[in-house]
Order: C-alpha cells, then sequence, then structure tokens
C-alpha cells in the first residue's frame, strides 16, 4: 500500500510540472510542457493505474457473485486486505518477540540445530555454561565447537534416529562442571524426516555438590563416632575379662574411656552448635561489641593450656566496637586461639591484633606453629577436614572448630581467611562491621 500511495505521489508531482511550466509563459516552454504531460500520463498508467486495474481485475475473479465494483468500494476493500496483513505481521513479529525473551532469560540453556545439522540457536546459559564467546558457535556443526565426544555423537544420534536422549557430563573446566542435556529431533507435519535437534541444559553442580558434601559428612560423623564408641567398648570387653582384678589397669582404662566419652560429647556439641547456625536457628543478637574482653575470658578458659606449653598470648586490640553477636564471636575467638595453641610447639607464642579497615574491622590470630600445608589451605574450613588426622585426634579436635568460625563469621556479613607457610606458622584472619552510632 505504501508503494502505491508513494507511486500516485510521484504521479501528481509529474502532473503539477507542465502545469508550471504553461504558467510561465516562456517561449519554448510549451512544447515542453506538452511533451512533459505526455510522459506523466504514460507513467501514471504504468506504474499506477495498471496496477490498480489488474488488482481489481483479480478481486473481482476471487469474488464473481459480487455487484460492479466502484472505485469506492475497491479502495476500501485494498485497505482492508492491506490492514489485516499488516496486523498479522504485528502479531507474528510480537510473538516472535515474546519468544525470544522467554529463550533469552531461562535458566536452562537451550541450542538448536537447523536441517543440515548446523548449529542455528544458542541463548546465553547455554554459552555460559559451556564458555561460549556470543554467537561464535552459530552456523557450525557441533564437533566443531565441543570436544567432549559424547556430546557431539548424542547430537548426531538423535538426528539421524530422531529418538529423543538424555545424558549426563562432567565438563573438566577449571572448576567441575556437571550438566544433564535433554536433545529432541524437531519434525514438521509436512516432512517425516527430523527439520533439526533442540537441546535443554541445565545445570546440577551445586545439587552435585550437595550430594557429595552430604555423603562426606554423614561418612566423617559415622568414623568420629565409630571409632571412640570402638575404644570405650574394647576396654570394658578387657576389664570384664579380668582387668578389673588390677587397681592400676582399672583406672588407667577408665580414665582412657573418659576421655573418650568427653571427646564424644565435644563432638556432638559441635555438630550440634553447627546445625544450628546452618540452619539459622541461632539468631544473630548484635549489640556494641568490643573484642579485647572477650578475648581476656577465652584467656582464663584456656589459661591452664598455655601454661602447659608455656606459650605466650599477647592481644593489641584498641577501642574500637564492631557490630556483633557477643557469644557467637567469643565463639569465634574460643577456636581460634584453641587451635593456634594445639598446633603451637611448646614455648611458643600466639598474637591477637586488630587492623582498620574503613567500615570494617580486620582481627588477626597469629602463631609460630607448624604450619599450613599449601594444597590444604583451600579446604581448611571444610567438615572434619584435618591436615594430620592423628595429631588432630591425639589433641582432642573434632575437625568442626574451624567450619563453626567460618559460618558465624559468614552470617555477620564478613569473610574469613587463613595465611600460611608451613614451620613458620599460622595467621587466621576475619572481618567485621564496625558499630554505628545508632544501630541499637
Amino acid at each position: 500500500m505504501r508503494r502505491l500511495r508513494l507511486q500516485l505521489i510521484c504521479g501528481l508531482i509529474l502532473l503539477l510540472v507542465p502545469v508550471f511550466l504553461l504558467q510561465t509563459h516562456r517561449s519554448g516552454f510549451s512544447t515542453l510542457a506538452l511533451l512533459w504531460a505526455g510522459l506523466a500520463g504514460y507513467l501514471i498508467n504504468y506504474f499506477y493505474l495498471n496496477p490498480l486495474e489488474k488488482l481489481w481485475k483479480t478481486m473481482r475473479t476471487l469474488d464473481p457473485g459480487t455487484e460492479v465494483y466502484t472505485y469506492k468500494k475497491f479502495m476500501k476493500k485494498v485497505n482492508e486486505r492491506v490492514k489485516n496483513q499488516e496486523q498479522m505481521v504485528r502479531r507474528e513479529t510480537k510473538a516472535r518477540e515474546e519468544v525470544e525473551s522467554i529463550l533469552f532469560s531461562m535458566v536452562e540453556g537451550v541450542i538448536a540445530t537447523d536441517s543440515s545439522g548446523k548449529l542455528s540457536f544458542m541463548n546465553p546459559t547455554a554459552e555460559r555454561l559451556f564458555q561460549i564467546e556470543h554467537g561464535s558457535a552459530l552456523g557450525k556443526y557441533p564437533r566443531e565447537v565441543w570436544r567432549e565426544f559424547e556430546l557431539v555423537e548424542m547430537f548426531h544420534q538423535v538426528f539421524v534416529s530422531g529418538q529423543p536422549q538424555t545424558r549426563e557430563f562432567q565438563l573438566d573446566s577449571p572448576h567441575k562442571v556437571y550438566l544433564k542435556v535433554e536433545i529432541s529431533p524437531i519434525r514438521q507435519e509436512e516432512y517425516d524426516e527430523v527439520q533439526g535437534v533442540l537441546a535443554m541444559v541445565r545445570d546440577f553442580t551445586r545439587l552435585r555438590r550437595l550430594e557429595n558434601l552430604r555423603t562426606d559428612f554423614v561418612a566423617n560423623v559415622s568414623h568420629e563416632l565409630r571409632t571412640p564408641l570402638t575404644s570405650i567398648k574394647g576396654f570394658i570387653e578387657t576389664l570384664l575379662d579380668g582387668g578389673l582384678e588390677s587397681r592400676e589397669t582399672t583406672k588407667r582404662f577408665l580414665t582412657i574411656m573418659y576421655q573418650e566419652t568427653d571427646r564424644l560429647n565435644r563432638l556432638i556439641s559441635d555438630l550440634l552448635d553447627l546445625s544450628r547456625i546452618e540452619s539459622g536457628q541461632t539468631g544473630l543478637n548484635r549489640t556494641k561489641t568490643f573484642l579485647a574482653p572477650l578475648v581476656e575470658e577465652v584467656r582464663l578458659t584456656l589459661q591452664e593450656r598455655l601454661v602447659e606449653k608455656n606459650i605466650s598470648l599477647s592481644v593489641e586490640l584498641g577501642p574500637t566496637p564492631v557490630w556483633a553477636d557477643e557469644d557467637q564471636i567469643r565463639e569465634v575467638l574460643f577456636n581460634l586461639i584453641d587451635n593456634a595453641i594445639k598446633y603451637s610447639t611448646s614455648g611458643g607464642s600466639i598474637k591477637v591484633l586488630e587492623i582498620n579497615r574503613g567500615d570494617r574491622q580486620e582481627f588477626v590470630i597469629c602463631d609460630a606453629g607448624i604450619g599450613i600445608p599449601k594444597d590444604s589451605i583451600p579446604r581448611i574450613f571444610e567438615r572434619f577436614y584435618r591436615v594430620d588426622k592423628a595429631r588432630s585426634r591425639e589433641m582432642g579436635g573434632t575437625g568442626l572448630g574451624l567450619s563453626i568460625v567460618k559460618h558465624i563469621i559468614e552470617r555477620h556479613e564478613g569473610k574469613v581467611w587463613v595465611e600460611s607457610e608451613p614451620g613458620k606458622g599460622s595467621c587466621f584472619h576475619f572481618l567485621l562491621s564496625k558499630y554505628e552510632v545508632g544501630a541499637e
């Protein structure tokens, strides 16, 4: 319709030009005007009237039962059909845009191929999961994009057989990524052959890691509980088999059994604390908190062990308060200082200091102990992880203290980390928000 209107305008211009030339009354312009008018008439007839006439005849052929069209009815009919076509195009465009918006916002990856097997669509999620630059995979075969033979073969089999397939993959990227891929054939009613394939990709890495953690947790708890129980049972059997006759042996066995039950009690207590913290059952009662008095309380609690190993504890804390739960931060300090005592050599020293970090305060607990190997540092805050399992059990550790520290600090929107070197000691750092006036 736009083309017809444009042609009409051009025709009117062509007609107006000779009128202008005639009005000039200059010699030679009259002849030129007549020639121009003839040319204009031809052009209008060719580009505008003839197409309209053809269209008119076509419409009357399609609907011969109607009365003779008047020009007005004819143009009305043309306008209605053009408007219907424009509305249809707008609806289709809107529907396509809505579908594209949905595909591009999906948390699942979506991949499609055309009838030749080449990749024709890949949404941003799929590009991110497979670490593919935006748009770089389009127009390529799957074998040109992925190195995973099983994934490429999966696309091929679905394309050839027309049967859907589902499979799980592990991508060996810097961090292991677990993907579930579902590929289905694309068919059209008028075609028997497969016209392409559609793949849905889901990332279940987090779920797999949680499953692994749960499995490891159950295994570790079972082991940690079974070890002291087995020891206690063995000593009881020995005593029942005649060990009670020796007073010295009985006393020694009972002492060991007491230590093992105490260890069980600490383990169960730590498990319950960790469970409450992780589940959010332990609320945060944040107040204006000074760490210096809390460190002093911990010092008194651990004084006997400090004296036993001849370890000095120096404290360099200023008067700056933090916005924290006093009881939970006391537990953090206890676990970190207790851990420093365990792994410090006799006659060593422990330092507690703070660093101003703007709106946060950094606290550091350093020892001059055995240190932590570099490969163990990323896992040091995991539940039940021990650098030296035998040494840790000997010292009465449950393997949960540092994990509790991590969860408490993270609940305070803080951060905790460790810097260490074997043979030179370790420094544990954690950040807490400073107290703001009126926070309470």
